[in-house]
């Protein structure tokens, strides 16, 4: 099964961010997350490797259109573009270019397979796991196992069309309440390790689950998930086929999920454990075997080509160019 997307005039490789200003940061000290919260951390998207910011419907209550102008110079400055959430789609300021919003809400690599159905279909459309209304993925998809996080990330780092990031994703938080209860994603971002510090009011009403997860800590450890998503993300950046190639999806066996990337360079293929033990994955043969471009997780291969992904690792690999 082959498919790409149609013509857009947002890149093909690009990443948004949907960002809940309400719970992302406290920018005048009421303890209390607003839009100017979300300004002073611009560095913090511009590092994840972002390309635009989407900001929900709560955003834009009781503020005169003719603000967000202000806000999208700001963000141009910055390098990024502003869209705003609309039901089940996003439009950019100030062109009103619409696109879809199509996201995976069914359970594990059973949903996997609906989602990849949809896209199959072809046509512009953002691409998407988690949102303010759903569980978080790492809790609906993992069962809170937070290294789940890692092969969602990479799915949708090597997916040609543009995508988003639901606020905390990159940290792999995981569901801050019951799975139906929507208010567990909405937890305010854990900025500090130590939400008790009085200068941080906001803080300490970050979910007990998050408070180990806080951004000051994965700033300082090499494999946490901020830094593994950085990592993907720059790596779609620079990745040709994802921004030039289409996907051929190859298969999904017993949560093993494998998908490869074509087009006029060589052939990339993403390979991903979405259950929580070791598996392994033969590799077809190539005349001059493969190469690993980039592991998450405990993932190696062996002499004979054969990819041993721990629970949740996931791997981009590539044949062997000629020497």
């Amino acid at each position: 099964m082959t498919f790409d997307t149609r013509s857009s005039s947002l890149p093909r490789n690009a990443t948004l961010y949907r960002v809940d200003s309400a719970h992302f940061f406290d920018g005048d000290g009421d303890g209390r997350g607003d839009l100017a919260g979300v300004l002073l951390q611009l560095d913090y998207f511009t590092r994840l490797g972002v390309d635009g910011l989407v900001l929900t419907r709560h955003d834009r209550r009781g503020l005169a259109e003719g603000y967000w102008q202000a806000i999208a110079d700001r963000l141009q400055q910055a390098g990024l573009s502003l869209w705003l959430e609309e039901y089940r789609h996003y439009r950019s300021w100030p062109q009103g270019q619409i696109l879809p919003l199509c996201t995976l809400v069914d359970h594990g690599p059973v949903g996997l397979t609906h989602w990849l159905e949809k896209r199959a279909q072809g046509g512009a459309a953002i691409w998407a796991t988690g949102g303010q209304d759903l569980a978080r993925v790492v809790s609906r998809c993992g069962g809170g196992d937070l290294k789940v996080a890692l092969p969602y990330l990479a799915l949708l780092a090597c997916l040609p069309g543009p995508v988003s990031l639901w606020q905390g994703e990159e940290l792999g938080l995981p569901h801050a309440a019951e799975l139906g209860d929507t208010r567990g994603n909405r937890s305010p971002l854990p900025w500090v390790e130590y939400p008790e510090q009085p200068s941080h009011p906001m803080q300490r009403r970050v979910a007990a689950e998050h408070r180990a997860m806080a951004i000051s800590r994965q700033e300082q450890e090499p494999d946490s998930p901020l830094n593994q998503c950085r990592r993907l993300l720059q790596w779609r950046r620079r990745q040709p086929l994802v921004a030039n190639g289409r996907i051929d999806v190859t298969g999904l066996h017993d949560g093993l999920l494998w998908v490869r990337l074509v087009g006029e360079q060589p052939s990339l293929t993403v390979v991903l454990n979405l259950l929580p033990y070791r598996q392994h994955h033969h590799l077809p043969p190539q005349t001059r075997g493969w190469q690993a471009e980039l592991t998450l997780g405990q993932a190696e291969m062996s002499d004979d080509h054969t990819l041993n992904l721990g629970g949740f690792a996931a791997a981009i690999v590539r044949p062997k160019e000629q020497e």
